[in-house]
């Protein structure tokens, strides 16, 4: 059985295809604004290509993300916590919870028996946007996302952005950088403040186990960040080489059942 899976989120749009439980072609492109369908229609032609399939032999397609309503010839669509439950549970059978980290949206979800899902936690006004604010500081600092990411999060520094606005958390940085702080010291900050933001999140209603819990997401790449993570919240956190795809991948695995 093929099937696949759809994730048009605000700023990505990622595609896994799944045959006989097995991922046979995944790949991501950004989502385009407007022009989400013709995105996702250009990404879903190029990997069929690649698995060398045509549009009648995939058996379902599911839909999920903020801009599932955008794929047209999706058979079904799903709320992205259903999506996040299944993709965790596939990669992790025993895990307990997933923490989804996208460029617009935190998602902390409980799972229950099976695949059910216990209890969702989404970021409240001033925690949205992590991926966003997190790419938009790169640029500040003249520094690429990887260069973000190579950042030793663990270092000692004494400056500190405010944790509870990020547009505060901005101005902040560029003060910093203005009175001549390096960039290495405002961006250790900046890694600081989102892991405070994130871990507040976790910390909503029922914490998430220390060693089941799964982290999904573009920003689950970023290795300063995990670490800042991980030593805020004393999670253990499980991430797979295809964390990015983890909401696509869910989609993939409920269109095979």
């Amino acid at each position: 059985m093929i099937t696949a899976g759809i994730d048009v989120g605000l700023e990505n749009l990622k595609i896994v295809i799944l045959k006989d439980g097995e991922i046979i072609a995944a790949g991501s492109a950004p989502s385009g604004g407007g022009k989400r369908g013709k995105r996702v229609a250009e990404l879903w032609e190029a990997l069929l290509k690649e698995a060398k399939l045509s549009r009648g032999d995939v058996n379902k397609i599911i839909a999920t993300g903020q801009g599932k309503t955008d794929v047209g010839f999706a058979s079904d669509k799903v709320v992205e916590a259903v999506a996040d439950a299944h993709g965790a549970r596939f990669l992790y059978p025993s895990a307990t919870s997933v923490v989804d980290i996208g460029a617009d949206q935190t998602r902390v979800v409980t799972l229950g028996e099976g695949t059910r899902v216990l209890e969702v936690v989404l970021n409240q006004k001033c925690a949205a946007g992590m991926g966003l604010f997190l790419t938009r500081m790169a640029g500040r600092l003249d520094m690429t996302l990887d260069e973000l990411s190579g950042i030793n999060a663990d270092g000692n520094t004494g400056l500190r952005v405010n944790d509870t606005c990020r547009v505060f958390a901005e101005l902040d940085a560029l003060g910093w950088l203005n009175r001549n702080a390096s960039r290495e010291e405002v961006a250790r900050a900046v890694i600081e403040m989102v892991a405070v933001r994130i871990n507040a999140i976790l910390n909503d209603k029922i914490k998430p186990a220390i060693n089941s819990t799964v982290l999904f997401g573009g920003v689950s790449r970023n290795s300063a960040l995990v670490s800042a993570l991980r030593r805020r919240s004393g999670i253990n956190f499980l991430i797979s080489d295809r964390a990015e795809y983890g909401c696509a991948l869910g989609a993939a695995v409920l269109a095979a059942e």
